[in-house]
């Protein structure tokens, strides 16, 4: 009976080390969150304005991760490391273009496709980045994979221009901001997983990256929720509600998880687990009145896992 309560400790203790310390567990328990989130701010943004959502979110963000860093970390670790300024500018920049993109796209296009866009731009771009920042190159397998993912995305692009996709259809100009605004949101996000990995390989830590990552998208938030929407006061306690739920459940804990886990993993693996959110999403929306379930829809969703999955095994085969 001892021998097997220690053994059954021993692999207990195994698993939580795993878990903990596993770029791939971080980014599935990012991908479960955010897919999540990405109903629930579909349907948040139905009746809050995407700016001022996008201030108070990332202004809380940014403030607690500031407060983690003074509190819980050493000395060392609380100021800006060396010669990584230009790093930090580029962060922020992409992060913002990332963020509004999203938001953007999700108030105008169904949450799988969204998911769809930004996973499926992804990997091609993620192999574009880490080529040019951190100078590393990739085989014609994998290549091909990002053009496999690209292709499932590409599918929920057509259903959606030709009426097909879970929405009701939009005039064409909002169809198109929406699709243009993925697109952004899926390439810059490509670009902020390379320039975190970039950061990490110099010494930086989650905490750090998140404390430092959002200061130009809180004030390109507040700007444009100033000049282009109702400004920036919170008027309901709906709206508050909602506004913490989404801070909290859908940027404060996931994107940490997505920190570790991008710190922890390459950028190409990191990338193709992202693809697998159109899947996710595509389930979570049974929850959001607005959509309906199109087959569609869930066939682009699988081509999309297909290959990701594809270029996950050949990776780690890659590595072995």
């Amino acid at each position: 009976m001892y021998r097997f309560t220690v053994k059954s400790n021993f692999i207990l203790n195994k698993i939580q080390s795993w878990l903990m310390g596993s770029g791939i567990a971080c980014v599935v328990a990012f991908l479960l969150l955010a897919n999540a989130n990405a109903v629930l701010s579909g349907n948040l943004l139905q009746h809050i304005h995407p700016f001022l959502l996008l201030f108070w979110c990332f202004l809380i963000t940014s403030i607690f991760f500031q407060i983690r860093l003074v509190l819980f970390s050493d000395q060392k670790t609380k100021v800006m490391k060396p010669g990584s300024f230009g790093l930090t500018i580029v962060l922020n920049a992409v992060t913002a273009f990332n963020w509004i993109g999203y938001f953007l796209a999700l108030r105008y296009v169904e949450p799988a496709i969204v998911s769809a866009l930004m996973g499926g731009f992804g990997p091609l771009s993620t192999i574009f980045w880490d080529h040019m920042i951190r100078k590393q190159k990739q085989s014609l397998s994998i290549y091909l994979v990002a053009m496999g993912i690209l292709s499932g995305a590409s599918i929920l692009v057509v259903a959606l221009l030709m009426g097909l996709s879970g929405t009701q259809q939009l005039e064409l100009k909002y169809t198109v901001i929406g699709l243009v605004a993925g697109i952004i949101g899926g390439v810059s996000q490509a670009l902020t997983i390379v320039v975190s990995k970039k950061m990490g390989d110099n010494g930086w830590t989650a905490t750090q990256i998140m404390a430092y990552r959002f200061h130009l998208l809180v004030f390109i938030a507040a700007i444009l929720a100033y000049y282009s929407g109702p400004g920036i006061v919170i008027t309901s306690r709906t709206e508050l509600l909602g506004i913490a739920l989404v801070t909290v459940l859908g940027v404060v804990l996931p994107l940490w998880l997505l920190q570790r886990g991008i710190l922890l993993s390459e950028p190409f693996i990191v990338a193709a687990l992202l693809a697998w959110a159109p899947l996710l999403t595509y389930f979570f929306q049974v929850f959001d009145s607005r959509i309906e379930m199109s087959s569609i829809s869930f066939l682009g969703c699988m081509v999309v896992v297909f290959f990701s999955l594809l270029g996950i095994a050949k990776k780690s085969n890659i590595k072995r």
